[in-house]
């Protein structure tokens, strides 16, 4: 493999560093990846240091010739490698200063490569001889990122990450200098919707961090301005419109043409504040202003009938009531700026990451599992399962299955057999310990199971295929039932109520199915028609997703 054609790159931004920085690149040899080594601006003590890194197999250094901060130095780092790897996926970065170790940047890479476009983040524990700085620095600031980002990271300043190639291109634009490069990258992934995957890393301090050139006040400074900007957008756009508001009123003497011309300038103001400083959004543009107009209609309607009630209600003048109104709706507008107008939506295509639902499954899905799992029980009652029908039962597409408990309960199965792909979900069934339980990990289209099943189901599975694909799944079912057997499928149904909750949670970039495809229950039955015959079925409305289960009698001489 030439050089041009690696899949990713190792950049390191280094400013007057020690011979640690060596050190590194030497336990990095023979190194699986290029290095990039940029050279802030150190000065001419420095360049014996530098010459010898350049002298090692596979290392490259370039220089600035004035210190322009880390910043600067990655994002040198990032066009040179852009240019210079064509091929690359992205690249790792790590710091110079012995924080972090040559078995971490391995791992991170080796990461990367497998979540690959994920932004990968080096995670450190922070327990330990943790300097205090460092401790309250990072926990201040993971909280207040989640608070403004939504986005729950364990570390948000670690230098230590795979970064994919489009992620490392939108950085090149970026203002950014300092510390707070690092910081703006983690909230350009977000508007470009890059998910984010966090690998322990090792937390070293050498001699209490001497060696790192982060200023506490200076730097600090700078990181915390770039997350309380989207406040400081705001507070001069209040500005705006409370001062066109004062004086339009006293104009006109109405609140309402004064509330349009306030909003109006204001709209124009902080639109463009908050996509160029606050949230870097470079999205298309007739889209953003659609959406963004759509929220201040709304969020100016909403403020003009609130004062105009608290006016009426509680006998405060206009002014002061407008006051009151948009500071009660400032974090709204934060909230539907930050997750609506400004923030890029995922693409539609592509499988869904079922490892990343597994690890955390959101709570609502806790709730609605306990309603299907009341109708998959209802179900087999009308099949004439009893406790007395010690079934084989196979759950197709069950990894991390949260109906295996209840069947168990209710019914004292010869073997209960699950089939799925993905190894997370099977693990996590480990905690069960039966030993009817089997697992399977294989696509359920070409699994063939040891003994027939009395019972074969699924839910939520045969949606995630083309129409071929849906019925070569379909098929399994039958084909790994006993004749005479029970088929159960769930699928969603596209009623009004199951669009509707869909298009809201993509409205918001909360939806993590993108090849769910909800099925007519005509599709299932001709996929199913010459192997079953349908016995029972019911649309499960409370889920608001909603599905449709339908219960089969295998045909002992299906074709």
């Amino acid at each position: 493999m030439s050089r041009s054609s690696a899949p990713l790159a190792l950049v390191i931004p280094a400013y007057r560093p020690d011979t640690r920085l060596l050190e590194l690149l030497e336990a990095l040899e023979p190194a699986p990846f290029p290095i990039v080594v940029v050279n802030d601006g150190s000065g001419e003590e420095f360049r014996p240091l530098f010459a010898r890194c350049a002298a090692l197999a596979g290392v490259e250094v370039i220089e600035h010739a004035v210190n322009l901060g880390k910043g600067a130095a990655l994002r040198t780092g990032f066009n040179h490698a852009l240019c210079r790897f064509p091929e690359a996926a992205g690249f790792v970065t790590a710091d110079a200063d012995g924080q972090h170790h040559a078995e971490d940047i391995r791992k991170v890479a080796a990461a990367f490569l497998e979540h690959s476009p994920k932004l990968v983040l080096g995670a450190r524990q922070f327990r330990g001889g943790v300097p205090l700085r460092s401790r309250f620095g990072n926990q201040f600031t993971r909280g207040l990122f989640r608070l403004l980002h939504g986005v729950n990271l364990r570390d948000t300043q670690t230098g230590l990450r795979g970064v994919p190639r489009a992620l490392a291109e939108a950085m090149l634009r970026s203002t950014a200098f300092g510390y707070e490069f690092e910081l703006d990258m983690l909230i350009v992934a977000r508007q470009l919707a890059i998910p984010v995957e966090q690998v322990d890393i090792r937390t070293l301090y050498l001699e209490g961090n001497a060696s790192s050139h982060f200023n506490p006040l200076l730097d600090s400074m700078r990181i915390y301005f770039v997350l309380l900007r989207f406040s400081a957008a705001s507070l001069f756009t209040a500005a705006c419109d409370n001062a066109v508001f004062y004086f339009a009123l006293g104009l006109w003497g109405s609140p309402l043409p004064a509330q349009v011309c306030g909003r109006l300038i204001a709209a124009i103001v902080n639109f463009n504040l908050n996509r160029r400083m606050v949230f870097l959004f470079r999205g298309s543009g007739a889209r953003v202003i659609a959406r963004y107009a759509a929220v201040v209609a709304g969020s100016g309607a909403l403020s003009y009938l609130s004062l105009i009630s608290v006016h009426s209600l509680l006998g405060i003048s206009y002014f002061p009531a407008k006051l009151l109104v948009e500071t009660l709706l400032f974090l709204a507008n934060f909230a539907l700026q930050r997750d609506f107008v400004f923030s890029a939506r995922r693409a539609s295509s592509g499988a869904t990451d079922w490892t990343t639902y597994y690890r955390k499954v959101p709570f609502t899905a806790r709730l609605t599992r306990k309603y299907t799992t009341r109708s998959i029980l209802e179900a087999l009652r009308n099949a004439g399962f009893s406790a007395d029908s010690k079934p084989v039962v196979a759950e197709f597409g069950g990894g991390n299955s949260c109906f295996l408990e209840a069947i168990l309960d209710r019914f004292p199965v010869r073997a209960y057999h699950v089939v799925d792909t993905n190894p997370l979900g099977l693990d996590l069934l480990r905690r069960h310990n039966t030993p009817a339980l089997i697992l399977h990990q294989s696509d359920v289209r070409e699994t063939r199971i040891p003994e027939p099943a009395d019972l074969i189901f699924s839910v939520g599975l045969i949606e995630h295929f083309d129409p071929s694909g849906t019925s070569q799944v379909a098929a399994a079912h039958f084909d790994n039932a006993r004749p005479g057997g029970w088929v159960l499928i769930s699928f969603p149904y596209p009623t009004w109520l199951y669009r509707a909750t869909r298009g809201f949670l993509e409205l918001i970039g909360q939806w993590r199915f993108p090849d769910e495809r909800p099925l007519q229950r005509e599709e299932v039955l001709a996929a199913t028609a010459s192997m079953g015959d349908l016995v029972w079925e019911r649309t499960l409305w409370p889920l608001l997703l909603t599905q449709h289960m339908m219960l089969f009698r295998a045909r002992p001489d299906r074709v």
